[in-house]
């Protein structure tokens, strides 16, 4: 083959690659595609469960000492829940818990 030929092949070759990886038929990009998707709904899951768990733990606290506790810390020493107290908002007044988004 001449080397004109070659680079035609060639740039043909590249244009078809790069269109194919921007089509959202692109089989591994499905692929990637299925394989992401349930792992992103189950940390969505494993927050939600979290959450809940937490404020449960609110409730166990309020019951045992007839108040609220004055902040995510003191309920993990009562309860032994490991907390990441940046992951939420917390009232103490009112025992209210929402997670940060």
């Amino acid at each position: 083959m001449k080397p004109l030929a070659w680079i035609a092949l060639l740039g043909m070759t590249s244009a078809l690659t790069i269109a194919s990886c921007n089509n959202d038929q692109n089989p591994a990009q499905q692929y990637g595609n299925t394989i992401v998707q349930p792992l992103k709904s189950a940390k969505k899951l494993d927050a939600t469960v979290n959450v809940l768990e937490v404020k449960k733990s609110i409730q166990e606290f309020y019951a045992a000492n007839g108040r609220y506790p004055a902040d995510l810390n003191e309920l993990s020493t009562f309860n032994g829940i490991t907390l990441k107290s940046d992951q939420f908002d917390y009232d103490p007044a009112a025992g209210n818990l929402t997670e940060k988004r």
